[in-house]
Order: C-alpha cells, then sequence, then structure tokens
C-alpha cells in the first residue's frame, strides 16, 4: 500500500506530533497574542477609554471601558 513512500515519511504520516513540540503557527499565534496582552496592559486609562470608543462607534450605546475579568484574581488597585 504504502510500497514507494519513504519510512520516515511513512511515520509523519501515521504517528501524531510530540505533545512538547508545536507547529509555527501555533507559536505564531501565541507570541501575538502575549504582545497584544502586554500592550492592553500598558494603556493608561484615557488610552483604554479612546479604544472603546473606537471599538464601539457607530452605536447607540454609552461607551465603557471593557474590562475582562479573571475568576480567583486579585482585584486590580486604580
Amino acid at each position: 500500500m504504502f510500497t514507494s513512500v519513504q519510512p520516515a515519511l511513512l511515520r509523519q504520516m501515521i504517528e501524531p506530533p510530540m505533545a512538547n513540540e508545536q507547529s509555527p503557527a501555533v507559536e505564531s499565534l501565541r507570541e501575538e497574542q502575549k504582545s497584544q496582552r502586554k500592550e492592553e496592559r500598558d494603556l493608561t486609562a484615557d488610552q483604554k477609554l479612546e479604544k472603546a470608543l473606537k471599538d464601539t462607534f457607530p452605536a447607540s450605546d454609552p461607551v465603557a471601558e471593557q474590562v475582562p475579568i479573571t475568576p480567583g484574581a486579585a482585584e486590580e488597585k486604580t
């Protein structure tokens, strides 16, 4: 059936990747998400409000900064 396929290629086709191996796409996505989270943390209150305004325009609802809540996380002091 797979007689013309080289053994290493056949093994890659049959065996799933190791649990600690990640594709370049997954690594790239995680790096991008990490940088986006850092950028969000570094914003001032005015910048967060401006971003919220841009994210909700045009809309009839009042503008409010989006504050993600992490269950069990310590409350942030402002």
